[in-house]
Formats: C-alpha cells, structure tokens, sequence
C-alpha cells in the first residue's frame, strides 16, 4: 500500500513539475509576442505623434496588424494550454477588426496621394482637365487664323454668330 501511495505521489509531482514548465513555456511564447506586437505599436504611436503621412503610416499599421493577427492567432491556438480567458481571445479579436479597418483606410488614402484633409499637393491651375490630369492635347492659345479657339465650332466662333 505504502509502495502504491508513494508512485502516486511521485505521479502527482512530475506531473506538477511538467504543469509548471509547460506554464513557464507559455509565459516564454506569451511573452516574446507580447514583447513584439508592443515594439510595433510604439513605433506607430511615435509616427503619429509626430503627424506623420499616410505613406510613412501605412507599413507601420500594416506591420502592427500582423503582429496582432499573430497574437490573436496564438492565442486562440494556446488558449487550453496557456489557460487563456474567452473574453481576453473575444478583446484581441475586436481590436485586431479595428485595427485592420484602420489600416485599409491609411493605406487607401497612402496608395491616392492625398492627406486626410485633401490633396498632399494642389493640383495644377488651368483647366479642368489638366486638375484630373487628364491630357487633352487641346491648347489655349490662338490659331494661324487669330481664332481663339476656345469657342470655335465646325461652322466658326459660337459667340460671334
């Protein structure tokens, strides 16, 4: 009896001491992601307070969303192992939601050019086609004839008739 008792015993620790070194491997994992997805925030929050573009914002979001992906990734994945709350898996799956919508939008506005507020340069004065850039191969200026051309028609100046 007293034989069975102690690999009982026995059992029990190993068991522990496994418990406690899979929990220590956890905390490692939990760790060296954690570690990762904060550098990554850091360095978009610092782009941001410094008023950075989108085109400096973008790979940073997109470089943040990854880290997060891989957090929630891990965390869905380790949550028997690592004895992870559904409501800390239910928060990391809403903020990575957030961050990707907001990623999408500073990489849509990086990707046109443009400043949240409007063009990140003005367009060009002139015509309407030339804002669009779109080129029309159409001038201004005056024909060999001392037309203007701009109200010229097939049958001659619409304003002159």
């Amino acid at each position: 009896m007293r034989t069975m008792t102690l690999k009982i015993a026995a059992a029990v620790v190993v068991s522990a001491v496994s418990a406690s070194a899979a929990w220590a491997d956890c905390q490692s994992d939990v760790t060296s992601l954690r570690s990762e997805l904060e550098a990554k925030g850091a360095a978009l929050q610092a782009a941001g307070k410094k008023k950075a573009d989108p085109q400096t914002l973008c790979p940073l979001f997109r470089s943040f969303a990854t880290a997060e992906a891989n957090w929630v990734k891990f965390l869905q994945s380790n949550k028997d192992w690592c004895q992870i709350p559904d409501e800390a898996i239910k928060q990391a799956i809403a903020s990575n939601k957030k961050t990707n919508q907001v990623r999408d939008q500073v990489c849509k506005v990086a990707a046109t050019g443009m400043a949240p507020g409007g063009p990140a340069t003005p367009p060009p004065q002139g015509s309407m086609s030339s804002a669009l850039g779109i080129t029309t191969g159409y001038s201004i200026s005056k024909t060999p004839n001392g037309r203007s051309g701009v109200f010229d028609t097939l049958s001659g100046n619409a304003l002159q008739k």
